[in-house]
């Protein structure tokens, strides 16, 4: 009787389980259905908020081109290697595997391998992804390999204008040269993401992800450089530096009509690659950071002043001699068997020619301090040229109330005052174009990362530097030290036009002349009649000789003669005048017409007195 009651109990009990247990079920599958359908969303987006962590995503960082478009420097992918040293079990062979490929000495490696009391050190950051691959094939225990966020910066052009380009840090932040001056534009905007993350910051594996602000890649700069002119400036420099066992060099090629610079060198350079192997001297752009004392090739601004005064006649004569007390001082002309005594007078075409410093304290004594003071300051100097790079010293031209007694005739042979090679070209292509002092450029045009032009840059004048006349005459002046003066023969290239000047001056160090340490130099245009560039060349603390007309000028012929085959201007013998390609030509009638302007516009050169 029992049993069959219990028999009857079970089936019952069973039944009332399993309705419940289905009740239940049912609960929970409206209540997850719930939870997924309805408020998923909302409560997954509470959970990012809990647990998520915004994180910036870095932009790729923009390149810089030559140009013809080529590059000289692009970012590419990178990746870290780094080490768990506790899992390394022979030190010593893992250095010496390690070695060649990071390019570091293995006996470095090996301590940090054989450190065992850290978990984690880092043995090379920003790596080529290739040198990963290979590290990686090799499965050592212990190394490991980690993608960087940033790039590496990859030098396709090796050497090639490093102190213009410069350099990048670790994390692609620019610290020299161009890539310092216009870091903004190349490093682009980091954008922003929001990454589900566990307790220690750290992404979890298919989390979810939101993209906050995408990340906009750099800007691509294309620069003024010729490759090839650039290459040809570095090598010539590079030898005449080694030929007379100098301290530095520098060498610019100038488009006088566009301000553009198509070469800017430097000795010495460095490789950006590995920038810290080398000094804080290396890096130096000298183009634009050393001031110097310009010597003779200051004597042409001299010349300018005195024209541009209306104090003189074309035909006006200077006493010719050796020597010249003012001041206290006595100025005495270089004896370099150009000397002027015997002469009886001599012109100004004459004092330049023979680069005469006596000559030139003349003129600058007859033309009087404000004259001369308002020269130098229309063509620039004292003042910073506005070049798109980083450290431009502006020189030093003090104002005629505190000059000396000796100031004005030291300051017309161009010592007492300081320029850089830079401001010292921009003054001459003044004089090469007719007047019109014009901005250096170094950047030509800006694109987007898409390769779409944002804003290309076209010659800027500053302003009128001296008239058209007075250029022309300067001109033949420079022309004539060319023929039968200081230049001749070293600055001679066969089959065109040279005219340019020689420059000697003394090193200032420490507010005083160093002994025995000079500045040789020479400053020119091809062709004379209308010149398509100008090219400065200045070697530092020569051995051997200190004339420019020996250590600087045959640089400058040979860098000449390479510029004109380049852009395809073949020489003519017998030829008094070199063809003028279209390009040119058309730049020419630009800053021509500009000149127009500023004519009209009331600031064309004056006679003032």
């Amino acid at each position: 009787m029992a049993a069959r009651a219990f028999a009857r109990v079970a089936p019952l009990r069973a039944k009332i389980s399993l309705v419940l247990v289905v009740a239940l079920a049912l609960a929970l599958a409206l209540r997850l259905a719930n939870l997924q359908l309805r408020e998923g969303p909302k409560l997954a987006h509470a959970a990012l908020l809990q647990h998520g962590q915004t994180v910036e995503s870095f932009a790729k960082r923009g390149a810089i081109l030559d140009r013809n478009g080529g590059v000289l420097v692009r970012s590419l992918p990178s990746e870290s290697i780094y080490t768990v040293p506790g899992e390394v079990t022979d030190p010593h062979a893992v250095a010496a595997k390690l070695a060649p490929l990071l390019r570091k000495p293995a006996a470095a490696l090996d301590l940090a391998l054989a450190d065992k009391k850290t978990d984690f050190r880092w043995l090379a950051r920003k790596v080529p992804h290739d040198v990963a691959e290979r590290i990686d094939a090799l499965q050592l225990a212990g190394i490991y390999r980690k993608g960087e966020d940033t790039g590496i910066r990859f030098v396709a052009s090796g050497r090639l204008a490093s102190t213009v380009v410069g350099f990048t840090g670790t994390e692609e932040n620019g610290l020299d040269g161009l890539e310092y001056s216009l870091d903004k534009l190349l490093r682009g905007t980091p954008g922003r993401t929001r990454i589900e993350a566990d307790q220690f910051g750290r992404a979890i594996p298919f989390g979810e992800t939101h993209v906050i602000e995408r990340a906009v890649a750099g800007s691509t700069i294309i620069t003024t450089l010729d490759p090839y002119l650039q290459f040809e400036t570095e090598r010539l420099l590079r030898a005449s530096v080694k030929k007379w066992s100098a301290r530095s060099g520098t060498a610019i090629v100038m488009d006088p009509w566009t301000g553009e610079l198509l070469a800017v060198a430097n000795v010495p350079d460095f490789d950006p690659a590995h920038f810290g192997a080398f000094t804080s001297d290396a890096w130096k752009n000298r183009a634009i950071s050393d001031a110097f004392e310009p010597g003779s090739t200051f004597k042409l601004i001299t010349a300018a002043a005195a024209l541009e005064s209306g104090k003189f006649a074309a035909n006006v004569r200077f006493p010719a001699r050796d020597s010249l007390h003012i001041g206290g001082q006595t100025i005495h002309n270089a004896e370099d068997g150009m000397m002027a005594a015997g002469r009886g007078s001599e012109s100004i075409e004459e004092i330049i020619a023979f680069s005469h410093n006596v000559g030139a304290a003349e003129i600058g004594l007859a033309t009087g301090p404000r004259a001369m003071y308002r020269t130098i300051r229309k063509f620039g100097f004292g003042d910073g040229t506005a070049v798109e790079l980083p450290g431009e010293n502006p020189g030093i031209v003090t104002d005629p109330k505190d000059w000396s007694g000796s100031s004005l005739a030291t300051i017309s042979f161009g010592h007492g005052i300081s320029t850089t090679p830079i401001a010292l070209a921009r003054a001459y292509a003044a004089i090469a174009n007719g007047g019109l002092l014009m901005r250096p450029r170094i950047v030509s045009a800006i694109q987007d990362a898409n390769g779409k032009q944002v804003y290309r840059y076209g010659p800027a004048i500053e302003q009128r530097a001296i008239s058209a006349k007075t250029a022309a005459t300067l001109r033949r002046y420079l022309r004539a030290a060319v023929v039968r003066g200081t230049g001749n023969p070293t600055a001679h290239v066969p089959g065109y036009t040279t005219a340019g000047k020689t420059g000697t001056a003394q090193v200032v160090e420490n507010g005083g002349y160093l002994g025995g340490a000079y500045i040789a130099s020479f400053i020119g245009m091809i062709p004379a009649e209308r010149p398509r560039y100008v090219i400065l060349v200045k070697v530092e603390r020569p051995h051997g000789s200190i004339y420019g007309s020996q250590v600087a000028a045959p640089v400058f012929a040979d860098l000449a003669r390479a510029a004109m085959f380049h852009a395809g201007v073949m020489p003519a013998v017998g030829a008094p005048r070199a063809a003028t390609p279209r390009s040119h030509s058309a730049a020419a009638q630009h800053t021509a017409a500009a000149a127009a302007r500023l004519v009209r516009a009331g600031h064309g050169a004056k006679d003032e007195r």
